[in-house]
């Protein structure tokens, strides 16, 4: 599936509420409107949660423990982005390396002097050594 613009992803939701009050003639929860669109709760959860914080859809406790979806503001929907939204954990991940590079670069070369150093001086204290051998 390609990936929805919020705008989209409002736009499928609110229809799907709509869809579901006019057929069963009741507010739909979490999972019948996950079942119309063929998506997950967990993804109709995520973005009620974000129409319910801009007002564009009201979320309702039922009885027994549910929670249904009422369209409130449907032409706040307009004001939607209509841009695919950036994956945030791509964005932190790519920053993560770059910032990181650098540090990585820093201590293979650290490493890499240390070990120089390391057989220069045990070459020096064996030449220092067999010069002494051979001075006796």
């Amino acid at each position: 599936m390609s990936r929805l613009t919020p705008y989209d992803e409002a736009q499928a939701l609110v229809a799907a509420v709509r869809v579901h009050e006019f057929t069963k003639k009741t507010s739909p929860s979490f999972k019948e409107v996950a079942e119309i669109l063929g998506m997950t709760t967990d993804w109709v959860s995520r973005v009620c949660t974000e129409l319910s914080d801009k007002g564009i859809i009201a979320l309702v406790e039922g009885p027994f423990q549910t929670t249904c979806i009422v369209v409130e503001d449907h032409l706040a929907v307009e004001a939607l982005p209509k841009k695919v939204r950036e994956n945030r954990m791509e964005e932190e991940l790519k920053k993560f390396k770059e910032k990181t590079a650098g540090i990585y670069e820093q201590k293979v070369k650290a490493i890499q002097e240390e070990q120089k150093k390391k057989e220069k001086d045990l070459f020096d204290d064996i030449a220092e050594k067999f010069k002494r051998e051979l001075d006796s």
